[in-house]
């Protein structure tokens, strides 16, 4: 029992756990964020964009470089991932042009690059391996290869307006692949993007001169007169008769047409209505043993 105890005084006095651990350091504390060294976003991720710079039916080829910026943040896992204000870079795959019987434009855009505030690029999955389109046709689409991120521009087009994809318009990106970020280039990124402001994507859309015309000045209006009337006729009685009056007839006032109002001058400028973009959708780039290129319609 002696000895016992002197084992127990030289344990505290040397404080030494009585289990032996005496050398073990404690575990280190980390946090989520202080760890995080790398940020992976899933395939089929969505990121909200607005178009930078137009596309014109007249001009618009494969190979054409789309510029766009996020307009909302993309968050995953609790960390963010792609702030709002990053530049995003695609090119164009496939046109379809509208037709007289059908007034919508189809663009396919196949997204290559993310590039952040910081100078950090970042390539899409399959924008480096992924051989030149053949030449832009009306009548054909691309064929993805796996894991492009290609997006298919649906826009509401009108004959008035040249333009088919406006600054400013809003277009859904749908990741093809999953997207490896490093999260300290992301962190560094965040203080220096900028979120595109409305009204800040002035619209491409011209406005132009039409042949005017002059305004009309008008009619006056049209006054007939009236009559004056006459006076009553008196007829005098004989002896012992009074005198026998015949009433006139009263007078009658002015009639008066209004004339018709003048017109103003049309100035001969117009506006014509902005296209519209009505879906962004993924083109699917699963290969499956019946895969058939996207038909144009």
């Amino acid at each position: 029992m002696k000895h016992f105890a002197a084992v127990l005084l030289l344990v505290f006095v040397l404080g030494l756990p009585a289990n032996g651990s005496a050398n073990q350091p404690l575990p280190a504390q980390h946090s989520p964020t202080s760890s995080l060294t790398s940020i992976k976003i899933p395939a089929g991720t969505k990121v909200e964009l607005v178009v930078m710079r137009p596309e014109w039916a007249q001009s618009a080829k494969n190979g054409d470089i789309i510029y766009a910026r996020t307009s909302f943040p993309t968050v995953f896992g609790g960390a963010m991932a792609i702030p709002a204000g990053t530049y995003v870079e695609g090119t164009i795959e496939s046109v379809t042009l509208p037709t007289r019987k059908f007034d919508r434009a189809e663009i396919q855009v196949l997204f290559t690059k993310i590039i952040f505030a910081n100078g950090y690029t970042v390539q899409l999955p399959g924008a480096t391996t992924t051989p030149p389109a053949p030449a832009a046709t009306p009548t054909t689409s691309a064929t993805p290869a796996q894991g492009e991120t290609l997006i298919a521009i649906t826009i509401q087009v009108y004959p008035s307006n040249d333009l088919l994809l406006d600054n400013g318009a809003e277009v859904e990106m749908t990741l093809g692949a999953p997207l490896q970020l490093d999260a300290k280039q992301v962190a560094q990124s965040i203080p220096l993007s900028r979120m595109p402001q409305p009204g800040q994507l002035k619209s491409a859309t011209l406005c132009r001169d039409i042949p005017g015309s002059p305004g009309t000045p008008g009619t006056p209006d049209t006054v007939i007169p009236g009559s004056p009337g006459t006076p009553d006729t008196v007829i005098p009685g004989g002896p012992d008769m009074p005198d026998t009056v015949i009433p006139g007839t009263p007078a009658t006032p002015d009639t008066v047409i209004p004339g018709s109002p003048g017109t103003p001058d049309d100035p001969g400028y117009t506006c014509p209505t902005k296209p519209l973009v009505i879906s962004s959708t993924p083109v699917n780039n699963q290969p499956t043993q019946n895969s058939q290129p996207v038909a144009a319609r």
